[in-house]
C-alpha cells in the first residue's frame, strides 16, 4: 500500500450515496473495500447486492497541491478509456457513470467495471520465463494497438492542457512544468534545472523525428495490468490518467529494453533501432525519474523509497546523457 495525501477519503455512507446516484435508489451496496495499490487517486471496490462489482475512483482533494501535469487527469482517464475501448481490443474497464458536480465529495469521480484476475505485480514473480514472455507479448501487442490511435496535435490528453504542433515543444513543456513544480517545492536536483531545460532544447531535432502524435498510456506498469491466473491472458489494463499524445517510445514498457529485446519483436516495430531513438528513450527515462524524485515532496509518502529509487536512476540516466 502507498499512502498519499492526494487520496480523497471516502466513507461507506458516501459510497452508498454514490451507488444510489449511479445505479438508482434500489441499488444496494453490500461490500466496500479500498484498493490500496495506487499512488494518486483514491479507488474503492463496490459490490452490489445483485453481485455486480465496480470500482469507484476519486480525484485528489481540491486543496492538495499536485504536479502541473496532474491537473484535470480524472477527465483524461475517463476519455482515454472510452477511446481505447472504441478503437482497439485492449481489455479496459467500462466507465458506467461519472460525476463532476462534486455533490457527494469535493472532487470529480467516476465508476467503472471491476477487472477480474490478479495484478501482474503480484503474479510475475511466480511465472517462468516462458510464461512471462507470453504475458509481455500481449502487452506489446496492446501497446501497438493503442499507438495506432493518432491525433493532430501533441501534448497531454487533459481537456485543459495546451496542444503543440511539434513533439519537441510538447516534451519541453512537460519537462519545464515538472522542473517548475520542483522549484516551487524546493526539491534539490543533482544538476541545475536550467541545464536540464537546455538539454531538452538541444535535442529538439531528435525529438522532432516524431512526426505523428500517437496515443501513449505512459503508466503501463505491472500494478496496472490484470491477468487471468489460469490462462495467463491479460484481462484488464487500467490507470489511463496520464495518457498523452506523443512518442510511443515514451511508454514505461520500453525502459531498459534494447533493440534486440523480445518485447520489441512482439511489438512489431524496431522502435529502438536508431541512435536517435535510443537518445529519445534516455530523455524519457530522465523525465520519468524526475517525476519520481519531485512527486514525493507533493505526496508526503510515509517512506522515501520512491524518491530514493528515482534519484538513483536519475543519476545513471544523466550520466548517460553526459550530465554528471
Amino acid at each position: 500500500m502507498v499512502e498519499s495525501i492526494s487520496k480523497t477519503p471516502v466513507s461507506r455512507h458516501v459510497a452508498e450515496s454514490i451507488v444510489s446516484d449511479a445505479f438508482g435508489p434500489e441499488a444496494s451496496l453490500v461490500e466496500f473495500d479500498e484498493c490500496t495499490e495506487g499512488w494518486f487517486n483514491a479507488a474503492h471496490r463496490l459490490t452490489l447486492a445483485d453481485g455486480r462489482r465496480f470500482v469507484l475512483k476519486v480525484a485528489p482533494p481540491p486543496d492538495v497541491a499536485v504536479l502541473t501535469y496532474e491537473h484535470d487527469i480524472m477527465a483524461t482517464e475517463v476519455a482515454a478509456m472510452r477511446l481505447v475501448h472504441e478503437r482497439t481490443s485492449v481489455p479496459v474497464p467500462t466507465v458506467v457513470w461519472s460525476d463532476t458536480s462534486c455533490r457527494r465529495l469535493p472532487s470529480p469521480l467516476f465508476v467503472m467495471t471491476c477487472c477480474d484476475g490478479t495484478l501482474l505485480s503480484e503474479l510475475r514473480r511466480t511465472l517462468s520465463p516462458d510464461q512471462q514472455r507470453h504475458v509481455d507479448a500481449q502487452l506489446a501487442r496492446f501497446l501497438r494497438a493503442m499507438h495506432s490511435i493518432t491525433h493532430p496535435t501533441f501534448g497531454l490528453q487533459a481537456p485543459t492542457a495546451p496542444t503543440f504542433d511539434r513533439w519537441s515543444e510538447a516534451f519541453h513543456r512537460l519537462v519545464d512544468d515538472l522542473l517548475a513544480d520542483g522549484e516551487r517545492a524546493g526539491v534539490a536536483l543533482p544538476v541545475h534545472p536550467d541545464r536540464l531545460r537546455t538539454l531538452v532544447r538541444d535535442h529538439s531535432d531528435v525529438l522532432d523525428e516524431v512526426a505523428i502524435a500517437s496515443f501513449v498510456h505512459w503508466d503501463l506498469w505491472d500494478p496496472n495490468v490484470f491477468i487471468d491466473p489460469v490462462t495467463l491472458d491479460v484481462v484488464g489494463v487500467i490507470d489511463f490518467e496520464r495518457a498523452l499524445w506523443g512518442d510511443p517510445l515514451m511508454e514505461g514498457q520500453f525502459f531498459g529494453k534494447t533493440a534486440e529485446s523480445p518485447f520489441l519483436d512482439d511489438y512489431g516495430i524496431p522502435a529502438l533501432a536508431t541512435p536517435e531513438a535510443r537518445q529519445r528513450r534516455l530523455l524519457y527515462d530522465m523525465y520519468l525519474f524526475l517525476v519520481m524524485t519531485i512527486e514525493s515532496t507533493y505526496r508526503h509518502y510515509p517512506t522515501d523509497d520512491i524518491e530514493r529509487m528515482g534519484r538513483r536512476q536519475l543519476d545513471v540516466t544523466l550520466g548517460s546523457l553526459g550530465l554528471d
